[in-house]
């Protein structure tokens, strides 16, 4: 039996099952940039096909994203997620085998599965949880953001302690099946989303400006986590102290990642948060490539504007959509056209290292992306609807 669009009360499990969820969705990428060094070392891996390692996940993110309202349509948006969760967790466990095969088969399918779980919760969030979208999107994306924040401070210590860094990374399958585990308890009700009317996203530049404003922030934030502990070790720390930097920047995601949904939702237009997100991460920036010495205090600008900006690139859909239909729709728009143009952030920029032999041309493109986010994201943040009201 589905559940009644908009009906569910919420419950503390499924608040601690949905947070699970969002934190296994980001450990098995987070973890590997601060080990980066030694699979490039132990496998050959120039700059721009370690890169891939990061490009490719997204590129998934961006191919499968558009099957999300077919699947939504035919089978329980719950059992969709813990789906994700258990395969997530057969990728990380893939990874660990060893070889260059293993490790990006294992990423590919890990980012198959998130690619997926990411599109579907939204529907599930706005389909049961309709009076609650502010606050459980902010606990999504904080669960995201801790999940990048723990990865990347235990990743390098996990790797010394187990020997390798292929048991390093495949001990973050745990994560994932607990997550599966956990939301098969507390899911409750089945819900499919039936299909609704044809919404008309490719004809609406509004929709556009949603999709392009989710890519940009997307490209800064995996560029961002692929390449910063590189140019951290480039300025003389360690690797032990980059990959703590780059969890310093991941943690104080929380906060942010938790409230702009909150406040996003709460405002007819959500402009003026947008500016000053893009204005701290620009700051952030700048300070790493004039003064690397106070990197800490640049991670933690860096690190609340990427949270932000992920927060409200996710709320946004939901905030624009009328009803669950048209929130799985432009959802699906978005993360496709989003994660499409994202994956070409990794790669180019480790190209663009490879070149120029610079740590700070890349910061510099990181900048450029940054500010790009502002002509899509202000129209994105205006107030408006689209499509017709489906429940």
């Amino acid at each position: 039996m589905s559940a009644s669009i908009g009906s569910s009360r919420l419950r503390g499990p499924f608040v601690l099952a949905l947070a699970l969820v969002a934190l296994n969705m980001r450990v098995v990428f987070a973890s590997l940039p601060p080990l980066l060094g030694q699979v490039r070392d132990e496998l050959g891996l120039s700059a721009a096909v370690a890169g891939l390692l990061t490009a490719g996940p997204i590129l998934c993110f961006g191919l499968l994203a558009p099957v999300v309202p077919r699947l939504v349509a035919r089978t329980a948006v719950e059992r969709l997620v813990g789906w994700c969760a258990a395969l997530t967790a057969a990728g990380a466990a893939l990874r660990g085998m060893g070889g260059t095969a293993g490790l990006f088969a294992g990423t590919l399918l890990a980012g198959a599965a998130v690619a997926v779980g990411q599109g579907v919760v939204p529907v599930l969030l706005r389909a049961r949880f309709a009076g609650g979208l502010g606050l459980l999107t902010g606990i999504f994306t904080a669960g995201l953001t801790v999940g990048a924040t723990l990865a990347a401070a235990t990743s390098v210590p996990l790797a010394d302690a187990l020997g390798s860094w292929q048991a390093a990374l495949a001990a973050y399958g745990l994560v994932g099946a607990a997550a599966a585990v956990t939301w098969s308890l507390a899911r409750g009700a089945s819900t499919i989303v039936p299909r609704g009317a044809p919404v008309g996203l490719q004809r609406s530049t509004r929709a556009w400006s949603v999709a392009v404003y989710f890519g940009l922030q997307s490209m800064a934030f995996y560029c961002g986590l692929t390449w910063l502990p590189s140019i951290l070790r480039d300025d003389g720390y360690s690797e032990a102290a980059a990959g703590a930097l780059q969890a310093l920047g991941n943690a104080v995601q929380f906060l942010p990642a938790l409230a702009v949904p909150v406040l996003a939702g709460r405002r007819d237009s959500q402009t003026a948060i947008l500016v000053v997100l893009v204005a701290t991460a620009v700051v952030g920036l700048v300070g790493l490539l004039a003064a690397p010495g106070a990197a800490a205090a640049w991670m933690c600008l860096v690190g609340v504007a990427q949270g932000g900006c992920f927060g409200l690139g996710l709320v946004l859909p939901v905030l624009r959509g009328r009803g669950a239909y048209a929130v799985a729709s432009l959802t699906a728009m978005t993360l496709s056209v989003g994660y499409l143009i994202a994956s070409l952030g990794p790669s180019l920029l480790g190209l663009a290292h490879d070149v120029s032999g610079r740590w700070s041309l890349v910061l510099v493109l990181l900048v450029v992306i940054t500010l790009a986010e502002l002509p899509p994201g202000v129209l994105a943040t205006r107030r408006w609807k689209i499509g017709l009201e489906d429940g």
